[in-house]
């Protein structure tokens, strides 16, 4: 999907804000597999906004480049408070304007269903990764459930259609040359309450949301509003997804 020509950026941040308890969940599965004082140089690629540009940064104490191909992404993660350890820069996936094997650390969330070619980022992201440097890729896959699809059907076909499988993932950063070091299906908490859910889904800055007919999202928004008749309406809702650490070795 073409970020540039939707109205995700100017909403993306409300929309799929991580709480604090968000927050300290991936900085404490950071912490496990990636040893904190090897790592001085973090390239966060198809940063987006910048939300975990921020929490690379505060985890490892280190500089921490954000690159993402949508202009008005990166026009709105340079609106985030001024830091003299995040750089934003406008970069495609398989075409890092950066040196080889200058990172101690490469992140990916969210990024993985919107490669074309995904070898060849991940080869990309093997040459700027030092050896011994960690891959960590946050992303959804088919196996995960997700609750969108309850509510927006024609969704569940754009998810098996376009989001890989676990193994698919594996397979291609293994291709890519990287050795597989951990992988884990997590569940978090993606909102603390079901009308803060609906709020959020409101937005529309989900790109399988943005990608349905009006029509179509709107009656998913009618039968969403609707489930909070038969729900514990202060229940957290949770998803899935998937979470691989690959290491480089020469």
């Amino acid at each position: 999907m073409d970020y540039d020509e939707s109205d995700i950026a100017a909403t993306y941040d409300a929309a799929r804000a991580l709480t604090p308890a968000r927050q300290r969940r991936w900085r404490d599965l950071l912490a496990a597999h990636v040893d904190r004082r090897a790592v001085s140089m973090i390239v966060d690629v198809g940063c987006g906004t910048g939300r975990f540009s921020e929490i690379l940064a505060a985890e490892f104490d280190a500089q921490v480049i954000g690159c993402d191909p949508s202009t008005s992404m990166i026009a709105q993660a340079q609106r985030r408070p001024v830091t003299k350890v995040i750089e934003f820069m406008r970069a495609s996936a398989d075409m890092l304007p950066l040196a080889d094997g200058c990172a101690d650390l490469v992140f990916m969330s969210q990024v993985y269903h919107h490669l074309p070619d995904p070898i060849a980022v991940a080869r990309e992201c093997r040459r700027v990764l030092r050896a011994g440097g960690s891959l960590c890729v946050r992303t959804a896959t088919r196996e995960n459930d997700v609750v969108i699809p309850r509510f927006f059907p024609a969704v569940r076909a754009m998810l098996d259609a376009d989001l890989p499988s676990g193994d698919d993932v594996s397979s291609n950063f293994l291709i890519a040359g990287f050795a597989a070091e951990h992988h884990a299906i997590i569940t978090e908490i993606v909102a603390p309450d079901w009308p803060g859910f609906v709020r959020k889904s409101a937005l529309r800055a989900d790109s399988f949301l943005a990608r349905l007919p009006d029509s179509e999202f709107n009656r998913g928004m009618v039968a969403l509003r609707t489930h909070l008749a038969d729900v514990d309406l202060n229940e957290a809702v949770t998803e899935q997804i998937d979470w691989f650490v690959f290491t480089k070795h020469d």
